[in-house]
């Protein structure tokens, strides 16, 4: 009954409470939708990172304490055991691929952390099809790449408080290996906290992340330049002015980087030497959608008797911004829109080293399902 009890508490504290923040009004009201749909650059930086990330969507910067908090909140480096390399593989939709691949040191007794971590998003050889060649038969391939390279720096100010800080230098090339591309660059920031404390003699955590803020994506390239030939006249009397063509560029707009807020609320109501169950929660503000809310659940066993150990995962996020698709003719809304499962095993080796396997399965509604696969090595 007790511990009845105390999974009731925290279940009521890790969901009402971010869910009261979402829903709360704002008193300063803003006339009209400002929401940028559609209107962002680089989504590929809201992918995530590591399988155990992406199975824990709605949280997991509360507890992150793995090489992958390098993305999701830069303060949870100072809580490794030790230096972590990790890479992640997502197999996207459409024949395109995401990588991510980090690594993390923590120093000078758990104080400082520090990391360098790399995003990459994109697809090649696809061929180029024209309104002169529906098949594609000219033999011409185009890719498109988007990459992120980022350093990050934490720090533990006191036992139960760390901050870190997350510069990223993002690229963005269309078309390459075509004979004429466009690229655009950009530096955004992010900046996570996490304070962490013990509420019945249990671990409870807070967190509060704002990512990819920065500049814009403004593209530039030879695909936007052309030469004008409007020189010419139709009077015969005079010669073709066509002499010398006027090189021109289309100049195009900045497009944003998808900022997000995120606050999150974690409790673990189970805690002990070999096993760990995992209540989190969390809201998210984005520039690009409406206000989400999710929570899940991560339960972690270890063995006391062998090196290995195993831990199970699941979350849910809301999708505001895909509430009206099932009004379509189509029926495109699907319930299973931001469900989040997966697991992991690890392997202690001579008591110096520890090599991790994770999985993940994320549901993204109307497009479809992906299946998520990283491997983490660490050593003392």
């Amino acid at each position: 009954m007790r511990l009845l009890s105390r999974m009731a508490i925290a279940f009521t504290a890790t969901v009402a409470l971010p869910g009261l923040l979402w829903a709360q009004d704002n008193p300063v009201q803003i006339e009209g939708d400002n929401t940028s749909f559609g209107g962002v650059s680089a989504e590929f930086l809201q992918f995530g990172a590591g399988a155990r990330g992406m199975a824990l969507g709605g949280g997991f910067s509360t507890i992150a304490d793995d090489v992958s908090a390098l993305h999701y909140n830069p303060a949870g480096i100072t809580f490794m055991d030790g230096p972590e390399a990790s890479l992640t593989v997502m197999p996207y939709f459409a024949d395109t691929d995401y990588y991510w691949a980090g690594l993390a040191f923590p120093f000078g007794d758990g104080d400082f952390g520090f990391g360098v971590s790399l995003a990459h998003f994109g697809f090649s050889d696809q061929p180029i099809f024209t309104e002169a060649d529906e098949q594609g038969d000219s033999g011409e391939f185009y890719g498109v790449s988007e990459t992120s390279a980022a350093l990050t720096i934490a720090h533990a100010f006191i036992d139960r408080f760390s901050a870190g800080f997350t510069v990223k230098f993002i690229t963005d090339d269309l078309a390459t290996g075509a004979l004429a591309g466009a690229s655009a660059s950009a530096v955004a920031f992010d900046f996570g906290v996490n304070f962490h404390s013990e509420l019945g003699d249990k671990p409870i955590a807070l967190s509060f992340v704002v990512q990819n803020l920065g500049g814009t994506l403004s593209h530039s390239g030879d695909a936007l330049r052309f030469r004008d030939f409007d020189g010419s006249t139709n009077d015969p009397s005079l010669p073709d002015q066509r002499v010398d063509p006027i090189f021109a560029e289309i100049v195009t707009d900045g497009f944003p980087l998808p900022r997000l807020f995120r606050a999150g609320l974690s409790y673990d109501i189970v805690s002990g030497d070999n096993t760990r169950l995992t209540l989190l929660s969390e809201f998210v503000e984005a520039n690009n959608t409406q206000p989400s809310f999710g929570f899940g659940g991560e339960f972690e066993w270890m063995s006391d008797v062998s090196p290995i150990g195993a831990a199970l995962r699941g979350s849910y996020a809301t999708q505001p911004d895909n509430d009206d698709l099932g009004g379509l003719p189509c029926g495109c809304k699907d319930n299973l829109d931001g469900l989040g499962v997966g697991g992991g095993i690890f392997y202690q080796i001579a008591d110096e080293y520890r090599v991790k396997f994770d999985y993940a399965f994320r549901h993204f509604g109307t497009l479809g399902s992906v299946d998520v696969f990283s491997v983490t090595f660490g050593w003392d």
